[in-house]
């Protein structure tokens, strides 16, 4: 359901809390790591797990319903997870944390009762407003929040591609990847980060945004032009070209998205992974740098073993660069072909899906060939709250930007 003016927020505090919690993690942690003291990677990943564990928490208590289709999917990429190490003796932690994420957060977003547009709206525009004011007054952000020496502690890849530098703990700076060597795409003086401090999670939030704007029932044309505006601006305020373009595409498919059958998308992560592997030959000979980047997904699994490419195994050195590949090295091509119906929300209605996780598998197929950032509880957890929630609205608004008007 989708919550009215008055209905915002009954009963549902927990979840909204642990949804905020996840958004203004990294920006009061650097504010705390600029003026109090210095962080680093086991206190950040502290803070975060506990977080996770108060999302549990909070499932624990709700209980929400789940169909069995969901469980049972949960059940076989766990089990996909558990051959990958029985085949390799290598067993990744981290991965199955980063795994757990979207499908956590499905289910703390089934224990809310509504889907609150103007909680939701409140996040867009902070998000829009910060974006906005990083690249207005790029130096008071740089001062409040020096993503730069934030990330230098507590992320050990930003220190390792830095040079050691006496002059990070007494300066302040951007996010390390906010410029790009090219120039903003957009012409912004710099790719914005806003409360999230690097610009491909802010992206990405747009599109996630876009869906529930183009989806959510109950809203007029103004509203939902009003939210996707927003959308598309933190889209082209982070210079996240992807997500400028799956954000049209949400819009211009939004009724295709809800005619999309549960047999057509069992398909689609398969589908994905032979188009982007086509395309890497099919591109060799063309100027830019897209072979380049579908090469970081293909490269490694046209060289990987046959059985690792099953069963998991392969090479995932460079995983910030290919979510897709990350998937199968961990929980091999099965578990990577269950994972995006799992995390996208496809499977929580059962037979009947919803036209909001169609859109959301979208999204997911696009950004995991560019690495797995969809798996941040940054974005994650307003993706679940969304779907979760929006999944059980009425469906006959769907697929449609203008309410029916036999609606009150």
């Amino acid at each position: 359901m989708v919550g009215t003016a008055e209905e915002a927020g009954g009963g549902d505090g927990a979840v909204k809390a642990v949804i905020l919690a996840c958004v203004l993690e990294n920006p009061l942690l650097a504010v705390l790591n600029n003026f109090a003291f210095t962080l680093n990677a086991q206190i950040v990943s502290g803070v975060q797990l506990l977080i996770t564990l108060v999302a549990v928490a909070v499932i624990a208590v709700k209980r929400p319903d789940i169909s069995r289709s969901f469980a049972v999917a949960g059940a076989l990429f766990l089990t996909a997870v558990l051959v990958k190490f029985i085949v390799t003796g290598n067993f990744n932690p981290r991965f199955v944390y980063d795994a757990a994420m979207l499908p956590l957060f499905l289910l703390l977003g089934a224990s809310a009762k509504n889907f609150s547009v103007r909680f939701f709206a409140i996040v867009l525009i902070a998000l829009v407003v910060t974006a906005a004011v990083e690249l207005i007054f790029p130096d008071f952000y740089a001062w409040l929040f020096n993503p730069r020496k934030y990330f230098y502690y507590t992320r050990e890849w930003v220190a390792a591609v830095t040079a050691p530098d006496a002059s990070i703990a007494t300066s302040s700076d951007i996010y390390l990847g906010s410029n790009r060597y090219t120039g903003s795409f957009f012409g912004f003086s710099h790719r914005a980060g806003s409360l999230f401090l690097e610009p491909l999670s802010v992206g990405y939030f747009g599109i996630i945004g876009s869906v529930f704007a183009v989806h959510a029932p109950g809203l007029s044309l103004r509203q939902r032009a009003a939210l996707i505006f927003g959308c598309v601006m933190l889209a082209l305020l982070s210079d996240t070209r992807v997500a400028v373009f799956v954000i049209f595409a949400v819009v211009l498919l939004r009724d295709l998205a809800g005619k999309a059958q549960l047999r057509w998308l069992v398909a689609v992560p398969y589908g994905v992974l032979m188009t982007v592997i086509v395309l890497y030959f099919v591109v060799q000979a063309l100027p830019g740098d897209l072979g380049l980047r579908l090469g970081v997904t293909a490269k490694p699994l046209i060289t990987a073993m046959p059985l690792h490419v099953i069963f998991g195994g392969v090479d995932d050195s460079a995983v910030a660069d290919s979510g897709l590949v990350y998937l199968i090295a961990n929980s091999g091509v099965i578990g990577f072909c269950l994972y995006p119906l799992l995390a996208s929300g496809v499977l929580l209605g059962g037979e009947k899906v919803s036209p909001v996780a169609v859109s959301i598998l979208l999204y997911l197929m696009v950004a995991l060939i560019f690495g797995y950032a969809p798996m941040s509880i940054k974005t994650a957890s307003m993706l679940g709250y969304g779907v979760a929630t929006l999944t059980r609205a009425p469906q006959r608004v769907w697929g449609s930007l203008i309410p029916s008007r036999a609606m009150p």
